[in-house]
């Protein structure tokens, strides 16, 4: 049995005259026996599971079938779109699931999910339907960052599809949605959390931070490499049999047996023909994330520190750093105020920062004790700073003398 409004396979078929109490009745019940097997359910697992058996993706796309029936058929050419359809990006490969709804206006909405990249639920602005023409737009995640695209297709009939066009960054993709729902990935308990590990290569010591996250879609992983500016890289897969974990990435892969007590990996990163030994340790909660290795801090002299001083600003505009010198350390802070950029347009207000003691690593490298930042200062011909490059977390900010 399939269901007209998701393409999915239905288990079970919902009555002519849905009751949304009786399902909501059905889900507690659900969620009791959930709870003797697994005493940490959520009633939201029970709600996903009672949608599935009736051939839908979510349960909010059950609950808004069942209310639109209550509510009468939708008119006009938006009956068309509302639905759950899905996609796969031409290049790479990514999939794409879209769910289009009623409001309570007569107008429409419409959420994106990225299953690849663990993002369900993305809002989308500007939703038009008119004429059978479809058209929104979407702040969308993807391998790096964020990307603002623009979607616009046509309703093709006979193959009930959307047949259209993503537009982000100057480049025009084709990009066709037929009906459907993703199939949820498959889900693994007791790895939810971070898991910090250091990878030693011949460039020296590489931290890996493996964020895990467990919820109604599957169990989803992204990779942090602070060191190599790689931030919410998304797995492909995240895979548990017994005690072996895999951790799957598009071109690396993590793989090793997890302690008794749950609390660390052994393991190999393997890349090509590389494999390297890997252990990853379960961060307890709230902790704050392993510092990189660092050699013993120096010592320099005042007169060397002095050359450091002055004020600093980033060379696309934005906050005034200063650097002095007290107590025999250098000392840096961020400035507030509304400061312009090179174009001479004032920026959003930004309240100081706290002054923080830099210690030494080199003549002209300077790390702070306990966060993962370092400054490494420019000179001129005669021993002056002439500019600075700030590391912080995988990123790089550099900044000129202004003074």
């Amino acid at each position: 049995m399939q269901n007209p409004g998701t393409g999915t396979v239905a288990a079970r078929a919902l009555p002519a005259k849905p009751n949304l109490e009786h399902l909501k009745n059905e889900a507690k019940q659900r969620l009791d026996r959930l709870r003797a097997a697994t005493p940490a359910a959520k009633l939201a697992e029970a709600q996903h599971q009672i949608a599935r058996e009736y051939g839908f993706a979510h349960w909010r796309e059950l609950k808004a079938d069942v209310e639109r029936r209550a509510g009468g058929p939708v008119s006009g050419p938006a009956h068309v779109a509302i639905g759950d359809w899905i996609a796969t990006f031409p290049t790479g490969g990514s999939r794409f699931a879209l769910h289009i709804r009623s409001n309570e206006d007569g107008g429409l909405t419409a959420a994106m999910d990225t299953p690849d990249y663990g993002f369900f639920g993305l809002a989308a602005d500007d939703v038009l339907v008119e004429a059978e023409r479809l058209s929104f737009t979407l702040l969308a995640p993807m391998v790096i960052g964020y990307t603002q695209g623009f979607y616009e297709a046509r309703y093709d009939a006979e193959r009930d599809s959307w047949i259209g066009e993503w537009l982000a960054h100057g480049m025009t993709t084709a990009l066709d949605f037929v009906r459907g729902a993703f199939p949820p990935a498959p889900r693994f308990e007791g790895l939810d959390g971070f898991w910090d590990g250091r990878l030693e290569t011949k460039e020296g010591l590489i931290r890996l931070i493996f964020r895990l996250k467990s919820n109604v879609h599957g169990t989803y992983a992204w990779l942090d490499s602070p060191d190599r500016n790689q931030l919410g890289r998304p797995a492909v897969s995240v895979n548990r049999e017994g005690r072996q974990v895999t951790i799957t990435m598009h071109t690396v892969s993590v793989t090793g047996e997890l302690s008794e007590d749950g609390q660390w990996i052994e393991g190999r990163f393997i890349k090509g023909e590389t494999s390297l030994p890997l252990t990853l340790i379960h961060r307890p909660p709230g902790a704050a994330a392993p510092l990189p290795q660092r050699a013993p801090a120096i010592d320099l002299p005042p007169e060397a520190l002095a050359a450091f001083a002055g004020r600093y600003q980033g060379e696309g505009g934005g906050p005034v750093m200063t650097v002095s010198v007290g107590d025999g350390r250098l000392k840096a802070r961020f400035l507030g105020g509304s400061p312009r950029g090179e174009d001479g347009v004032p920026r959003a207000q930004i309240p100081s920062g706290p002054e923080l003691d830099l210690l030494p690593a080199s003549p002209t490298k300077f790390f702070h004790k306990d966060l993962d930042a370092s400054i490494e200062f420019d000179l001129d011909g005669q021993g002056r700073a002439t500019g600075f490059v700030m590391r912080q977390l995988g990123s790089e900010t550099r900044a000129k003398r202004i003074d």
